[in-house]
């Protein structure tokens, strides 16, 4: 599509990204990597663009209360066009001091004009008054320690909200809430199979990135510079993005199979960056992958073979099926469990506005089927890992505690070793929870089978 005439290629380029979004049903991510309507742009406008794509969206549920005070008909009735057009120019108005009111209004028309004369003194009026009144009426409508006030000021469903707060205390669903609302910071692992900390390091500092290490990750590197995946280092395989916390989960797993030979299980397995962590950690050990869909199995293979980890065997399957061949069969088995994803509301800035309040209590029950299917998998004497990027009761502590409770396993004490994560309620598993560990939220809890592991089945 032609950038309008007068409006500034940035602008021009997030209301058509928000378009593209809203109608095809596709996910965002914090990576400009992900819009390919950003490609034509400089670094500055890249950066602009992506900083309004990403603000529109985290922001959306603030923005839609102050436009909702200048409306008279309620926002969801007006034009899916012109209502993009709005909220893209009302996030620079109330959260932007960068960028001139008028610049931001004027653009807004010019995009809202297209629909028409009507719609473009539409937006003119409502963006005016936004400019004059708007960051005072945020103030007002966020005013106060409800749900509904945490909503608006905080840019949340209120549902999610109470859970939130009802799980981690008003203290920690604050912190959580408010470090979702800014940019993630850029956390990569150097891949030990492709040269290791060093090697990636001077690297990226020759394409212009800064990093520095990240205490307590022996492979954690923070940077700065460019989209990752637009680097030399990504495409040969010397690293790979991956979380403080994921990293924390990938250590946690092979630590339950610190032997010469050792048989590793990671289910749930794509996107591989644990999956290439465990063989990286795990020199010799016998790593099987599975993933049930295809797509999703292609690229693991894919991230596979960049990052060198071609020992490891890609099964595509369901880790819900039986199979007696794995009964009792793994010194370790990991289960990063499909999950709310709570944890990455940061690096998923629509993530808040697709999940649904059902969704946390359908979740939690497929991971105990799948913990189930994976504890069956541990040898007797073996590690089972249960990680998932969310912090919700339901899915976390709710899904271990009735595995423990049967018998025949016991929890690590992961929190002697990692003190500063260790879960307030239950310290022997951890809770990495943004800001302090990151920007992205896990739980991680390893169990050990004391007890004889379950007769194969027929």
């Amino acid at each position: 599509m032609a950038r309008p005439l007068g409006v500034s290629p940035a602008r021009a380029a997030a209301f058509a990204a928000l378009q593209r979004l809203r109608t095809s049903g596709a996910r965002l991510d914090d990576s400009s990597a992900a819009l390919p309507e950003l490609e034509s742009l400089g670094p500055a406008d890249r950066g602009l663009a992506n900083e309004l794509i990403n603000g529109t969206a985290r922001r959306r549920g603030s923005i839609d209360a102050v436009l909702g005070a200048y409306t008279r008909a309620p926002l969801h009735s007006a034009n899916p066009d012109v209502r993009d057009v709005l909220r893209l120019a009302a996030f620079q108005l109330l959260f932007l001091d960068r960028v001139p009111a008028y610049a931001a209004v004027d653009d807004a028309v010019t995009l809202a004009g297209r629909k028409g004369r009507r719609a473009g003194g539409f937006v003119n009026a409502v963006l005016r008054r936004v400019a004059a009144e708007g960051r005072g009426k945020l103030a007002e409508l966020g005013a106060g320690d409800d749900a509904k006030a945490w909503s608006v000021a905080l840019s949340y469903p209120v549902w999610l909200v109470k859970l939130l707060r009802e799980d981690l205390g008003d203290a920690a669903a604050r912190r959580l809430l408010e470090a979702g609302d800014v940019a993630p910071e850029r956390c990569l692992r150097a891949n030990r199979l492709r040269g290791g900390l060093t090697v990636a390091a001077g690297a990226l500092k020759e394409e212009g990135y800064s990093t520095h290490g990240v205490d307590g990750l022996p492979d954690g590197l923070l940077y700065e510079g460019p989209s990752l995946e637009r680097s030399a280092a990504f495409r040969d395989g010397l690293v790979t993005p991956q979380s403080r916390g994921s990293q924390i989960a990938g250590i946690v797993a092979a630590g339950g199979a610190a032997h010469p030979g050792a048989s590793v299980l990671d289910l749930c397995a794509a996107p591989g960056a644990k999956t290439s962590q465990l063989e990286a950690l795990l020199p010799g050990a016998a790593v099987t992958a599975v993933e049930v869909d295809e797509a999703r199995a292609a690229e693991l293979r894919a991230n596979l073979a960049r990052l060198g980890a071609g020992a490891v065997t890609v099964v595509r399957g369901d880790a819900l099926e039986p199979r007696a061949a794995w009964d009792g069969a793994y010194d370790a088995v990991l289960l990063d469990a499909p999950c709310s994803g709570l944890g990455t509301l940061a690096s998923r800035p629509d993530l808040r506005w697709r999940r649904r309040p059902q969704d946390v209590p359908r979740l939690a029950r497929l991971q105990a089927q799948l913990l189930e299917r994976a504890a069956a998998a541990v040898k007797p004497g073996g590690a089972l890992t249960y990680a998932v990027c969310t912090m919700t009761r339901a899915e976390t502590i709710g899904v271990v505690e009735p595995l423990l409770s049967g018998g025949g396993w016991e929890a690590d004490d992961l929190g002697s070793t990692w003190p500063g994560l260790a879960h307030p309620a239950a310290g022997g598993f951890l809770l990495v929870l943004p800001p302090g560990a990151g920007s992205t939220g896990f739980f991680v809890a390893r169990l050990h089978r004391v007890g004889a592991a379950p007769a194969a089945r027929p």
